[in-house]
């Protein structure tokens, strides 16, 4: 799986309209003006923008088709961040290490299976149940990943795949997933 880490998009973002600012103090950036050139996806742009929005480090002009806004424009926060060389590589470092690499795709692919969990086959309590398991490796997960718990994912998963062993079609996200998950456990220290 090929997803941009959040912290790699959002120092695109903010560099992006620091350029902009500083070759047009008033002007905006539109969305197709982000999106140009492909190094932002439009699935990574939206919350990412509103994220650094959040953050005060951008401002929003919101039109009419939410989530989505009409015009962007780095703060004066946004531009003291960008320009603090040191402060902006801590925050939305250039190059990111191992773990948080791979942390890009897990909540992408969390999304999906609660998704699927919400309209797979089961009913009633099992479905619960498959939420109930769903919720408890996304809260684990959620954890840096030096602090995973070997034992605890393994079980949560082995539990959410036994939902499916009466035959029933399982999430069909969950081996993509459990793959992306599995290959970067390490034994707890």
């Amino acid at each position: 799986m090929n997803t941009p880490h959040p912290k790699h998009v959002r120092r695109l973002l903010l560099e992006r309209l620091y350029e902009r600012y500083m070759h047009d103090p008033l002007g905006m950036l539109g969305p197709p003006d982000l999106l140009d050139g492909g190094i932002v996806s439009r699935e990574s742009l939206i919350p990412n923008i509103h994220y650094l929005h959040d953050r005060g480090l951008v401002e929003l002009m919101l039109g009419f088709s939410a989530p989505m806004f009409d015009g962007a424009r780095i703060t004066a926060d946004g531009i003291d961040l960008v320009e603090n060389t040191s402060e902006f590589g801590l925050r939305f470092p250039q190059s990111l290490d191992d773990e948080e690499a791979l942390s890009a795709g897990v909540p992408v692919l969390m999304e999906r299976l609660v998704e699927e969990a919400d309209l797979c086959a089961l009913d009633g309590e099992a479905r619960r149940a498959l939420l109930r398991d769903i919720q408890y490796l996304r809260e684990e997960l959620a954890r840096p990943l030096r602090r995973w718990r070997v034992a605890v994912i393994s079980a949560v998963l082995g539990w959410i795949e036994g939902h499916f062993s009466s035959g029933e079609e399982g999430l069909p996200s969950f081996e993509e997933f459990r793959m992306l998950i599995l290959t970067h456990l390490r034994p707890e220290e």
